[in-house]
């Protein structure tokens, strides 16, 4: 067997807040390759292990490892945006970088590249508002994106999109798990079990439903996607 170094780890990790435990024991490993899908029940710790794999949330026992030069790509749920506010596609896409001011030609070739990536790009002038909920997510997953991130972390990517849009946004975490790893949370388990190599129920603790590897990829910056004419 290969070996298979973690690049984050939860290890026995009892959380939670003021005072009030929401997960107990749990644990979890990322691999390189791993697309992990996070199940359970509306307050059964979900978001709470999401926070602690992003460093947003101490333990109150037990660890949380990440792997060194290891950059973090993040996708919330995308319910409370202003929509109102005048930004364009773009502009979004170049928030996901540290400076929100000025870029880097480089930056902003990266974010169109981005943009052709999930098809977008002849939008990228258009007020974000102006998009549709699938459109929406797409973007705001490239600014997910801006980071080169070897681990990819989705709070429930397909939430308010319509079956269309959320096959789509699949096809593109299929094609971005071969250059990431990517942990997602969901509440379809049926939709889960066979795009996710392993899924984890978390509910108070992590109890795992089931699991399966694909080979090690190495990371590349960005996966080139087809598009159809």
């Amino acid at each position: 067997m290969e070996n298979r170094e973690p690049i984050l780890q939860i290890v026995d990790v009892t959380a939670g807040y003021d005072h009030k435990v929401v997960l107990s024991d749990a644990s979890i490993s990322v691999y390189p390759d791993s697309f992990i899908a996070l199940v359970g029940p509306n307050g059964g710790g979900k978001t709470t292990m999401i926070r602690l794999m992003l460093k947003q949330l101490a333990p109150m026992r037990g660890s949380v490892k990440i792997a060194d030069n290891i950059n973090i790509g993040y996708l919330p749920q995308i319910n409370d945006a202003d929509l109102e506010f005048p930004i364009s596609v773009l502009d979004v896409v170049l928030s996901g970088t540290k400076c929100t001011f000025r870029h880097s030609k480089e930056e902003i070739s990266y974010a169109h590249e981005l943009l052709r990536f999930v098809q977008l790009d002849e939008l990228s002038d258009r007020q974000i508002g102006q998009l549709s909920g699938g459109q929406r997510q797409r973007a705001f997953l490239c600014r997910a994106l801006m980071c080169k991130p070897q681990l990819l972390i989705l709070d429930e990517p397909s939430t308010y999109m319509d079956k269309d849009s959320s096959s789509n946004m699949y096809e593109l975490l299929s094609d971005l798990h071969k250059s990431m790893a990517i942990v997602l949370v969901s509440h379809d388990i049926d939709s889960m079990s066979h795009r996710a190599h392993t899924i984890i129920r978390v509910d108070r603790t992590t109890h795992l439903v089931s699991n399966h590897y694909s080979t090690v990829v190495p990371y590349t910056p960005i996966v080139k996607r087809k598009t159809t004419n």
